[in-house]
């Protein structure tokens, strides 16, 4: 390396590899941002000439290094309107981490049925960001294509209306393998479409998907409000844990409310999710014979009600 570790630079990376990042830091934040001045000049140029704020996070994302472990940090109160071609996280290994609060952070706009993020490297991530849809039925926030180890955590997905929604939160690539070891994670979601969708849509053979600790409200009516669909494909190593989901107005559900497939030799783990719905009758949590075992899951088919047990328990030895 051709910087003294004393010196500036030098510094600012021994600082970063204490933080655990290894690679480069680059920062997004558009004209009128608080402080955005302040970060343009501490990360302005890297000694090397290497440009290190943008002011689209795509612009950003291609100016980083395959599995180099760089880290794109977007400022607070940051907006982007998202389209079909304006975000491609297509470089392998790039983390993407929202700074702020509440809904100081950055925000992502979807304007367009087929408005979409499209994932199409491996082990990327997504975190502490705002995904607002502003159109009837957007088909996918996330579109993944080769994109194994894709991680989601920690963002919120809101509609602007009871009509302006997003069909589904991440869509897996259609090819078997592609989008292995997925992580939905920690995320909140408020509202569901009323017509079919998910939270997360599978289209292929997968392992090792995970699906945990993420709130669902307001999903949408009868069939609609779905955490997991599957259809049928099979998942292998499948963690389906401590999720929470309000479908309010699920009173005819005939599909499971947190996943739903005709897959037979699926494996892994649901455990301790909560469930409530208005379905009185079939109180349907998740599609039996998938081969996915359960434990101390809760649902309720009644307002105001505490859940129920559901599967029952084993009876003891």
């Amino acid at each position: 390396m051709p910087f003294n570790l004393n010196s500036g630079f030098g510094n600012l990376l021994s600082k970063r590899l204490s933080m655990g990042l290894a690679g480069k830091v680059l920062v997004v934040g558009k004209n009128g941002l608080a402080n955005r001045q302040t970060y343009a000049e501490l990360f302005g140029v890297d000694p090397d000439g290497t440009v290190l704020f943008f002011s689209t996070v795509d612009a950003a994302i291609g100016a980083c290094a395959s599995n180099a472990g760089d880290t794109i940090y977007v400022l607070p109160g940051h907006t982007e309107t998202v389209t079909a071609t304006s975000i491609a996280h297509d470089v392998a290994g790039v983390k993407v981490v929202g700074l702020g609060f509440g809904d100081a952070r950055p925000t992502f706009t979807f304007g367009a049925a087929a408005a979409t993020i499209t994932v199409s490297a491996a082990n990327g991530v997504w975190e502490n960001c705002r995904f607002i849809s502003n159109f009837a039925d957007v088909a996918s926030a996330f579109t993944l294509t080769t994109a194994v180890g894709f991680t989601c955590k920690g963002n919120d997905f809101l509609d602007t209306s009871s009509i302006l929604d997003f069909l589904v939160c991440v869509t897996t690539s259609a090819t078997d393998n592609q989008s292995d070891s997925l992580s939905f994670i920690g995320n909140y979601v408020y509202s569901l479409p009323t017509t079919a969708g998910a939270v997360v849509s599978i289209l292929a053979n997968e392992l090792r998907l995970n699906v945990s600790d993420n709130i669902v409200d307001k999903a949408a009516t009868n069939n609609a409000g779905q955490l997991i669909t599957l259809s049928t494909k099979i998942v292998g190593g499948v963690r389906i844990l401590r999720n929470i989901l309000t479908v309010t107005g699920a009173a005819g559900t005939t599909v499971g409310i947190l996943f739903t497939g005709s897959g037979t030799s699926s494996s892994g783990i649901c455990a301790f999710n909560l469930v409530n719905s208005l379905d009185t009758t079939t109180a349907l949590l998740a599609t039996a014979g998938t081969k996915i075992s359960f434990q101390e899951n809760y649902v309720s088919g009644a307002v105001d009600a505490s859940g129920t047990l559901f599967p029952a328990a084993d009876n003891p030895a």
